[in-house]
């Protein structure tokens, strides 16, 4: 083994914690300092992105009807937090040259709160909160000033995504946050990691993702709410190259448990996690040794609505990267999609494909995962979405076809888009097939002149439903297209043009589809022709602009929403304004929802407010007053019981800002 591979192993070994060491030991005080002297009470964030939601009471844990883990957007954790960490480094050699021991001391608040959940993804975003900070090298307490910038930059909101038994697979934070800071948090993030498929058993097996690597845990029911997690071994290291299968070279003794305690919804009450790392990279003539304690308290659940859009809001102005990805190293952008495809390659994707279980559930499971791997390769290399056309010409079932259109759209490269108009405008290809192509066009993450011109060509296709799914892509084309000012022209041309659509249709169902179409815009440069729909004594055109509504993001459309929900004549127009609420955050709708809920003379209406109210109660607790007085009070007893069941029997809500706007 080389001297410079061996040093970076050895950077690798020490958890990534080191990658700013330089800064901070270059700014560490001639004289020993009490560690005393740097702890201050935690300052209050500026940045609005910091601001605390507001104190509110907290809310219990709700277990969820299927006893799997609660993924309750807009949900915060509050945790009291106590963390020790050590860096340190045995010689093997007397001769031989060290870097300095590190210790650091954390205590204050963690805070985890629930931003987004989908079938396959959970974005979070994780701040700490300090009351007392302390950093030493080498006994020596680090120059105030650094302590304070440190201080300061652990304490900035970053995200995490896991996906859906709690695994963390990315994190993303400040690019101004130095590689330090971002080992401290994900060291804790790490520690505080709960992994369950499914419903807790006695016992289970998990591999899981840290600092190092990746490694194997078991994890054991101590009492119906306690569970134990060992850390057993790792299989593969942290390099700068990404993650590969541990060297027989590097011994790694691990002595580490933790402990959880765990509410009914299966999120912590308390985490004790204790871990002692002893790395020795053979030939090296030194030993990295980590050791890490942490302990977590929950002090409060609650619901914060600055949690929606957060991550979004930031996303352009952060720094993503593998949960296991090496710090201190320019990370490579394309490690991920590495990591998801697994060395496979296009024709043994495709013969995934080809051979789908037969279990519905299975066959779910293989399609979510050959689009994500599929969608790897297409980012990788890009030249292989341009197969996709002739393998479908050559015989596809359309459910095996459906993820290699849906892994193009995500990838939205210039090949992918370019095999996408190629499936969309063949006419010998399966209809159905078709279909999903123009879709998959519609919402392109990316979309580029080619894809909108061949959507436009295609919204004046003779096949109806080609041609409506066309037209509602365009909608969503303009939606996804950026911010940089060509693609804004572009976007307000689209806008433009599927206005004078609605303008010049000839029948209320072409004008209906270029209001919903619009809709998919969510440009606010429509009001002035929602608002003239709405005016329509077609109640057909009042239904269209009432869902375009849905994702408009000013207050204007929230106040037509509610004026049109408890004044307007038809039922179908107050049941399509029940619906766009469910798109949009809930508590300016409320008096609005809950007057049509003791008014409406319609029973589809007053069922349709009942079941947004019981889908949003864990995120909104204050519908709980709306849902007891129907359970009380609706004249139809069907209605009664339906909103009873929601006021006791608890479940999982349904986010409905996750939902997007679909061709």
């Amino acid at each position: 083994m080389s001297g410079k591979h061996s040093r970076i192993i050895l950077l690798s070994i020490s958890l990534l914690l080191l990658g700013g060491l330089g800064a901070w030991w270059a700014l560490r005080p001639a004289q020993p300092v009490q560690a005393e002297e740097v702890a201050r009470p935690a300052q209050p964030a500026t940045a609005p992105q910091q601001q605390a939601a507001a104190p509110m009471p907290s809310q219990p844990a709700q277990k969820t009807a299927d006893g799997t883990r609660a993924w309750v957007p807009g949900t915060l954790f509050r945790y009291t937090l106590g963390a020790d960490q050590r860096i340190s480094f045995r010689k093997k050699q007397a001769n031989a040259q060290t870097m300095p021991e590190m210790k650091f001391n954390l205590q204050g608040e963690w805070n985890v709160g629930v931003v987004s959940a989908t079938s396959d993804r959970v974005d979070a975003r994780v701040q700490l909160k300090l009351s007392a900070l302390s950093v030493l090298v080498e006994g020596n307490a680090v120059a105030p000033e650094a302590r304070n910038a440190m201080h300061t930059a652990l304490e900035l909101p970053f995200f995490i995504s896991m996906d859906k038994t709690g695994v963390v697979m990315l994190t993303h934070f400040e690019k101004s946050v130095d590689s330090l800071v971002r080992g401290i948090h994900r060291s804790l993030v790490a520690s505080s990691q709960f992994v369950v498929a499914g419903v807790p058993q006695d016992a289970w097996k998990t591999e899981e993702l840290d600092t190092t690597g990746r490694f194997k845990a078991e994890y054991a029911r101590i009492n119906p709410e306690r569970f134990e997690k060992t850390k057993k071994d790792y299989t593969h290291l942290i390099m700068p190259q990404g993650l590969e299968p541990l060297d027989t070279k590097i011994l790694i003794k691990v002595r580490s448990s933790a402990t959880f305690e765990l509410e009914k919804d299966l999120w912590a009450r308390s985490v004790d996690a204790s871990e002692l790392l002893d790395v020795d990279a053979g030939e090296q003539a030194i030993a990295a040794i980590y050791e890490n304690s942490m302990s977590l308290r929950l002090l409060q659940r609650m619901y914060d609505p600055s949690l929606f859009n957060s991550f979004k809001s930031r996303q352009a102005e952060l720094s993503s990267a593998p949960m296991s990805s090496f710090a201190g190293v320019q990370q490579d952008p394309m490690d991920q999609y590495r990591q998801v495809l697994g060395g496979k390659n296009f024709d043994a994707l495709v013969k995934d494909l080809r051979s789908l279980p037969t279990d519905p559930e299975e066959r779910d499971d293989a399609r979510t995962r050959a689009l994500e791997q599929l969608r790897a390769l297409f980012m990788l290399q890009p030249g292989e979405a341009l197969k996709v056309p002739e393998i479908i010409r050559g015989g596809m079932d359309p459910l095996a076809a459906s993820p290699m259109l849906g892994a193009l759209s995500a990838a939205s490269t210039k090949e992918a888009i370019q095999s996408l108009v190629s499936v969309s405008g063949d006419g010998s290809i399966p209809h159905d097939i078709r279909m999903d192509s123009v879709a998959a066009l519609g919402m392109a993450g990316e979309p580029n002149r080619q894809g909108v011109d061949a959507l436009r060509d295609l919204a004046r296709n003779p096949d109806p439903m080609l041609r409506d799914t066309a037209t509602l892509g365009l909608g969503n084309a303009a939606f996804q297209m950026g911010d940089n000012q060509q693609q804004h022209r572009d976007a307000e041309a689209l806008v433009y043009e599927l206005t004078n659509g609605y303008q010049s249709a000839s029948s209320p169902e072409a004008q209906a589809l270029a209001l919903r179409a619009l809709g998919n815009t969510r440009s606010p440069n429509m009001m002035s022709t929602i608002q003239q729909a709405l005016g329509s004594p077609n109640p057909q055109l009042r239904v269209a602009a009432m869902e375009a509504l849905r994702n408009v993001p000013t207050p204007d459309a929230d106040q037509l929403i509610s004026q049109y929900l408890v004044a307007d004549p038809a039922p179908e127009v107050r049941r399509a304004a029940v619906f766009s609420c469910g798109f949009r955050v809930l508590p300016p709708l409320l008096p609005a929802l809950g007057q049509a809920l003791r008014t409406d003379a319609a029973d589809g209406v007053r069922i349709d407010i009942i079941r947004l109210l019981g889908a949003q109660r864990a995120v909104f607790p204050q519908v709980m007053m709306l849902l007891s007085w129907s359970a009380q009070n609706d004249p139809n007893p069907e209605l009664r019981q339906a909103a009873l069941m929601f006021v006791n029997t608890p479940t999982t809500p349904v986010n409905p800002q996750a939902t997007p706007a679909t061709p």
